[in-house]
């Protein structure tokens, strides 16, 4: 990922993935708003979109753009993409594709398990804690795309620029990469929906990863 090309800088760098991973960590936390779902169909994402297509992931982008414009022919747009929100995040199963940590890493699928406690216990030692209105685990994606979010805003400022990027690689690895490809995945094949607007949320989001952690590694050798 070479934000450089965009951003020279790794202050302006860094206010830019936070702004992505804010996106994203809003997407999955709850069903979207009709407002929001106005404002998208108005074009007020096409900004985050130019940024993924200048990523070089136009293909995921358009995905998504595609899932905007077929909202606007739909009056019951919202019910069908909150049910869709609901098939896919709300209902248990082997086979669903909850977006909780541990119920991909942990044995037999089990919830609240050691990635939530891990979770849990970096949210304190960051000082963070969750809105009293989300009533998810600490695990949960759109929780560990927020503090990555909140990171990635303060490591802006970081006076060892290696360093900090190393922490941020270090917590993708931990936290996303073992799983997220695996529940990318169950998202893209229930084929029940309304609408493909979290499966081409969830496809975008996990190619942004694998150039977010290409961009975050390459200060290892010094940029």
């Amino acid at each position: 990922m070479n934000l450089a090309l965009s951003d020279p800088d790794w202050g302006a760098a860094c206010q830019l993935r936070s702004q992505l991973y804010g996106w994203f960590s809003t997407v999955f936390a709850r069903e979207m708003e009709p407002a929001a779902m106005a404002l998208c169909q108005g074009g007020g994402a096409d900004h985050l979109l130019v940024v993924f297509k200048a990523l070089g992931l136009g293909r995921q982008a358009d995905a998504v753009a595609a899932v905007f414009k077929a909202w606007a022919g739909h009056p019951d747009a919202p019910l069908e993409n909150a049910a869709d929100f609901a098939a896919l995040f709300l209902l248990e199963g082997r086979a669903a594709p909850i977006p909780y940590a541990s119920h991909y890493l942990e044995e037999g699928g089990q919830l609240y398990g050691e990635p939530a406690r891990l979770m849990r216990a970096f949210l304190e030692s960051s000082q963070l804690r969750l809105d009293a209105q989300f009533k998810e685990p600490e695990d949960h994606i759109a929780v560990i795309l927020a503090a990555l979010a909140r990171w990635s805003r303060e490591g802006g400022r970081a006076n060892d620029v290696a360093a900090c990027a190393g922490e941020q690689a270090a917590y993708l690895d931990a936290a996303l990469m073992p799983w997220v490809a695996h529940w990318q995945a169950l998202v893209d094949g229930v084929d029940t929906l309304a609408f493909r607007f979290y499966p081409a949320v969830a496809g975008l989001l996990v190619a942004f990863l694998h150039l977010d952690r290409e961009y975050l590694r390459s200060f290892e050798a010094g940029g």
